[in-house]
Protein backbone atom coordinates (compact mmCIF):
# COMPACT_ATOMS: atom_id res chain seq x y z
CA UNK A 1 0.00 0.00 0.00
CA UNK A 2 1.21 3.48 -0.84
CA UNK A 3 1.97 5.99 1.90
CA UNK A 4 -0.62 8.59 0.87
CA UNK A 5 0.67 11.28 3.22
CA UNK A 6 4.11 10.95 1.67
CA UNK A 7 2.63 11.16 -1.84
CA UNK A 8 0.76 14.32 -0.85
CA UNK A 9 3.87 15.86 0.71
CA UNK A 10 6.04 15.06 -2.32
CA UNK A 11 3.44 16.44 -4.75
CA UNK A 12 3.04 19.62 -2.69
CA UNK A 13 6.81 20.06 -2.57
CA UNK A 14 7.00 19.71 -6.34
CA UNK A 15 4.22 22.26 -6.79
CA UNK A 16 5.95 24.78 -4.55
CA UNK A 17 9.33 24.25 -6.24
CA UNK A 18 7.86 24.57 -9.74
CA UNK A 19 5.77 27.64 -8.98
CA UNK A 20 8.01 29.67 -6.72
CA UNK A 21 11.60 28.79 -7.57
CA UNK A 22 11.54 28.56 -11.37
CA UNK A 23 8.36 30.46 -12.15
CA UNK A 24 9.29 33.59 -10.25
CA UNK A 25 5.76 33.84 -8.83
CA UNK A 26 5.21 35.17 -5.37
CA UNK A 27 4.43 32.72 -2.62
CA UNK A 28 1.21 34.58 -1.87
CA UNK A 29 -0.10 33.88 -5.40
CA UNK A 30 0.60 30.16 -4.98
CA UNK A 31 -1.02 30.12 -1.55
CA UNK A 32 -4.12 31.95 -2.84
CA UNK A 33 -4.69 29.69 -5.84
CA UNK A 34 -4.16 26.55 -3.76
CA UNK A 35 -6.64 27.89 -1.20
CA UNK A 36 -9.26 28.59 -3.87
CA UNK A 37 -8.76 25.15 -5.44
CA UNK A 38 -9.05 23.54 -2.01
CA UNK A 39 -12.32 25.33 -1.32
CA UNK A 40 -13.79 24.21 -4.64
CA UNK A 41 -12.57 20.66 -4.05
CA UNK A 42 -14.20 20.54 -0.63
CA UNK A 43 -17.48 22.10 -1.78
CA UNK A 44 -17.92 20.58 -5.22
CA UNK A 45 -15.46 17.70 -5.60
CA UNK A 46 -12.46 16.73 -7.72
CA UNK A 47 -14.06 17.35 -11.12
CA UNK A 48 -15.03 20.92 -10.22
CA UNK A 49 -11.56 21.57 -8.81
CA UNK A 50 -9.96 20.36 -12.02
CA UNK A 51 -12.33 22.52 -14.11
CA UNK A 52 -11.36 25.49 -11.96
CA UNK A 53 -7.64 24.83 -12.46
CA UNK A 54 -8.05 24.46 -16.23
CA UNK A 55 -10.15 27.64 -16.47
CA UNK A 56 -7.57 29.96 -14.92
CA UNK A 57 -6.46 32.90 -17.07
CA UNK A 58 -3.09 32.74 -18.74
CA UNK A 59 -1.55 34.89 -16.00
CA UNK A 60 -2.32 32.18 -13.41
CA UNK A 61 -1.34 29.22 -15.57
CA UNK A 62 2.24 29.19 -14.21
CA UNK A 63 0.68 28.17 -10.90
CA UNK A 64 -2.42 26.24 -12.03
CA UNK A 65 -0.54 23.95 -14.42
CA UNK A 66 1.82 22.38 -11.85
CA UNK A 67 -1.04 22.02 -9.37
CA UNK A 68 -3.34 20.20 -11.78
CA UNK A 69 -0.53 18.05 -13.17
CA UNK A 70 0.56 16.92 -9.71
CA UNK A 71 -3.02 16.23 -8.65
CA UNK A 72 -3.73 14.10 -11.72
CA UNK A 73 -0.41 12.28 -11.36
CA UNK A 74 -0.91 11.31 -7.72
CA UNK A 75 -4.49 10.19 -8.42
CA UNK A 76 -3.29 8.00 -11.30
CA UNK A 77 -0.47 6.59 -9.19
CA UNK A 78 -2.75 5.89 -6.23
CA UNK A 79 -5.39 4.19 -8.38
CA UNK A 80 -2.70 2.30 -10.37
CA UNK A 81 -3.98 3.41 -13.77
CA UNK A 82 -0.68 4.35 -15.34
CA UNK A 83 0.20 7.68 -16.90
CA UNK A 84 -2.52 10.15 -17.77
CA UNK A 85 -1.68 12.92 -20.22
CA UNK A 86 -2.28 16.45 -18.95
CA UNK A 87 -4.23 17.76 -21.92
CA UNK A 88 -7.55 19.17 -20.80
CA UNK A 89 -9.80 16.57 -22.45
CA UNK A 90 -7.88 13.53 -21.23
CA UNK A 91 -7.35 14.86 -17.71
CA UNK A 92 -11.02 15.80 -17.32
CA UNK A 93 -12.12 12.44 -18.71
CA UNK A 94 -9.86 10.73 -16.17
CA UNK A 95 -11.24 12.76 -13.27
CA UNK A 96 -14.83 12.25 -14.45
CA UNK A 97 -14.13 8.53 -14.55
CA UNK A 98 -12.95 8.64 -10.94
CA UNK A 99 -16.06 10.44 -9.80
CA UNK A 100 -18.34 8.00 -11.63
CA UNK A 101 -16.42 4.77 -11.04
CA UNK A 102 -16.57 4.14 -7.34
CA UNK A 103 -17.44 6.16 -4.25
CA UNK A 104 -14.38 4.81 -2.42
CA UNK A 105 -12.07 6.00 -5.21
CA UNK A 106 -13.76 9.38 -5.22
CA UNK A 107 -13.35 9.83 -1.47
CA UNK A 108 -9.76 8.59 -1.57
CA UNK A 109 -8.78 11.01 -4.33
CA UNK A 110 -10.62 13.88 -2.69
CA UNK A 111 -8.83 13.29 0.61
CA UNK A 112 -5.47 12.92 -1.12
CA UNK A 113 -5.97 16.14 -3.10
CA UNK A 114 -7.11 18.01 0.00
CA UNK A 115 -3.96 16.97 1.85
CA UNK A 116 -1.81 17.94 -1.14
CA UNK A 117 -3.38 21.39 -1.43
CA UNK A 118 -3.08 21.96 2.33
CA UNK A 119 0.61 21.07 2.19
CA UNK A 120 0.99 23.33 -0.86
CA UNK A 121 -0.56 26.24 1.03
CA UNK A 122 1.74 25.78 3.99
CA UNK A 123 4.76 25.16 1.77
CA UNK A 124 4.12 28.43 -0.07
CA UNK A 125 3.53 30.24 3.22
CA UNK A 126 6.86 28.95 4.55
CA UNK A 127 8.61 30.41 1.51
CA UNK A 128 7.14 33.88 1.82
CA UNK A 129 9.75 36.58 1.77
Amino acid sequence: MDNLDLLAAEAAGAIVRQTIDSGGRRATDVENLATKALGILQENGPYAAMLFLYSRPKTDDEIARPIREQLVDIAAKTLHVGIVRHEVDEALRFVAGITAADLEYLLLVKQLWEQTLIYTRYGAKARKE
